[in-house]
């Protein structure tokens, strides 16, 4: 798919200029709290984005974080893009951000692509055709018992400790990379067992949310329920431990 092809290469393109861009001065502001960071870089990798994605597909559609891009489209078909993933991250001078961008049909994503610039990683998958890393095909290797597996979590103020405490005597280690995007990649490739997730939105999720798909995972609300990209809370998981991952966050109140 042209469109899919065209994606990849660009959101690789838009890592590259943001390693670059970061070499200059830029500058760090707050958005709903103090503790809610944004970059002048992110306002910066979602127009250069947005002003390509628009000029060769303008009848698509556009969802993304920042400039007042964050209400759906009425668009059948739109992209959703976060400019930076794990903006404190980046901020901070710590390599666990990433670009995040997926197309969109009927609130269900049919391609997504996650780049870690820093690590460059390129994780992608398209609907049917499983999922890619840097080019090769990838075949998780997820344990098949909780006890086995590394579990990582969104950040939740107030509440995260919660679900640390919940799963720390159950599996064998709890991470917090501080991206909801490259985690949830993560569990596609392998390389993690699940995600919670506490607080995502769209932009955060999209990609990844085809990636686990396409990678045999599962993808629930806390009740078990198929959750969509709309849903803020939801467990991203490998199939073989989604049972009892489930009934353990269920135990836990927020």
């Amino acid at each position: 798919m042209k469109e899919f092809e065209y994606l990849k290469d660009l959101v690789f393109n838009a890592g590259r200029k943001l390693l670059e861009w970061r070499e200059e001065e830029f500058s760090v502001n707050t958005k709903s709290s103090k503790f809610d960071l944004v970059t002048s870089l992110d306002f910066r990798v979602q127009d250069f984005l947005y002003n390509e994605l628009t000029k060769k597909f303008p009848e698509i559609g556009f969802l993304a974080e920042e400039d007042g891009f964050d209400k759906k489209p009425s668009t059948k078909g739109y992209w959703v893009i976060d400019p930076i993933d794990g903006t404190v991250n980046f901020a901070k001078g710590i390599p666990n951000f990433c670009i995040s961008a997926a197309y969109v049909e009927d609130d269900e994503p049919l391609y997504g692509v996650i780049y870690a610039p820093v690590m460059n990683q390129l994780i992608y998958a398209e609907k049917g055709k499983g999922v890619y890393e840097n080019g090769k095909k990838v075949i998780p290797h997820w344990n098949k018992d909780i006890e086995s597996s590394m579990i990582s979590l969104g950040n939740l103020r107030g509440h995260t400790y919660k679900f640390f405490r919940a799963l720390e005597n159950n599996v064998m280690r709890v991470r917090l990379l501080g991206t909801a995007a490259l985690q949830i990649a993560y569990v596609g490739t392998g390389n993690l067992d699940a995600f919670i997730s506490v607080k995502g939105n769209s932009w955060d999720v999209a990609a990844g949310y085809i990636i686990v798909k396409e990678a045999g995972g599962i993808i629930t609300d806390y009740s078990g329920n198929k959750a969509t990209i709309f849903n803020k809370k939801a467990i991203y998981s490998n199939p073989y431990i989604h049972e009892r991952l489930l009934k353990i966050i269920q135990g836990v109140q927020i």
